[in-house]
């Protein structure tokens, strides 16, 4: 598998456990500890979050240049979290508003999260980049089962370093980081996902969903019925925020009226319902194993800049499943030899004397037997 993927399954993890953000889906008034949300998925209780909205960056606006902190008290279910302590302010659904986790008064944003190192970071905010270091195989199974095991290197950033809370804020990134990536050891890589439109209950068979170019390329037949880990990425799963999974294969598509049918090979076990956000999801490559297995704290030199930072190892190890006997493509090309008259009538000539003399050789073959 390309090294490329990889890398951008650990940077989409971090988005969106690290970052996590979610729109409010009703005005928060000052005064209240309730929050409605689009999605609370991602969020626990004891967790610090923040509220922004667009007048950020307004200047006159109520909220510019402000954000309110708070702590969760209880996420009550998908689409509510209560919190420790009211909030202050109003924050308005019209303007944009939302919710998003942070770490000692330090958000972490999507655009400061990095494919690879950086010689310099620039910026004064919290930083992360997912850095390739190598990529070793050995063969695991006979018949073409070749494990390789991929290597990178976390790496997370904070500016300040002349206070001891710069250091503190700095640690709990880093082991928040390093718990998430021990919470996925079986992450999936090159994930397709697509949300159902309708509820698929226990004993249903169908599940439907919108007829897109992606989901007709994505979701397709398959015979299988008891995964291999070779085939693993052929199989297909239901999953909702829950946590619940079912996995199946796809016996039959049907397309019409702006819609895929898609038949299970296996009755549904469990409910799976549109108000738990239930989707079908694909894997492209399969983790088998995987562990942030160091992680180092300190300070760095960037450019002109000295910054605090921590390095966090994580290795992943997959199956490159190779079909026997392999077709051979080294084999050299040889120039065109054309028809030649001449050489054509000499060779039939010399077939034909050889016809005779192998007949004759039989004959006498023959009449000296016995």
């Amino acid at each position: 598998m390309p090294i490329e993927p990889l890398v951008d399954t650990l940077i989409d993890l971090v988005k969106e456990n690290i970052v996590a953000k979610t729109d409010i889906t009703s005005d928060v008034i000052a005064g209240t500890k309730v929050v409605n949300v689009k999605n609370s998925f991602h969020f626990r209780a004891d967790q610090e979050i923040v509220l922004i909205d667009d007048g950020y960056n307004v200047e006159g606006d109520p909220h510019y240049q402000i954000f309110e902190y708070a702590k969760i008290k209880l996420v009550n279910n998908t689409r509510s979290i209560t919190l420790i302590d009211s909030i202050q302010s109003n924050w308005l659904v019209a303007n944009n508003s939302f919710v998003q986790k942070t770490i000692g008064h330090s958000p972490l944003y999507d655009d400061n999260i990095y494919y690879g190192d950086r010689e310099v970071i620039a910026t004064d905010q919290m930083a992360v980049c997912v850095e390739p270091v190598s990529m070793s195989n050995e063969w695991f199974y006979l018949q073409g089962g070749l494990n390789e095991d991929y290597k990178l290197k976390v790496m997370i950033y904070g500016l300040d370093i002349k206070t001891e809370q710069g250091m503190r804020i700095l640690s709990r990134y880093t082991d928040n980081i390093y718990q998430l990536l021990n919470e996925n050891i079986h992450i999936g890589v090159m994930i397709y996902s697509a949300p159902l439109l309708d509820n698929v209950n226990i004993g249903d068979t169908v599940i439907i969903v919108a007829d897109t170019p992606a989901n007709r390329e994505n979701l397709t037949i398959t015979n299988l019925v008891i995964p291999s880990l070779k085939d693993l990425k052929r199989m297909y799963q239901l999953q909702d925020n829950l946590g619940t999974n079912f996995w199946f294969g796809i016996s039959n598509v049907s397309v019409g009226g702006g819609l895929i049918r898609l038949t299970m090979d296996v009755p549904s076990t469990l409910d799976f319902s549109l108000s738990e956000y239930a989707v079908i999801r694909k894997s492209g490559y399969y983790v088998w194993d995987s562990r942030a297995d160091a992680a180092t704290y300190g300070v760095v030199q960037k450019g002109s800049a000295v910054l605090r930072a921590s390095e966090i190892g994580w290795y992943g190890k997959m199956i490159n499943d190779f079909t026997f006997p392999q077709k051979a493509l080294n084999v050299p090309e040889f120039e065109e030899i054309l028809p030649n008259t001449s050489s054509s009538e000499s060779s039939e000539s010399s077939e034909s004397s050889e016809s005779s003399e192998s007949s004759e050789s039989s004959e006498s073959s023959l009449s000296s037997f016995p």
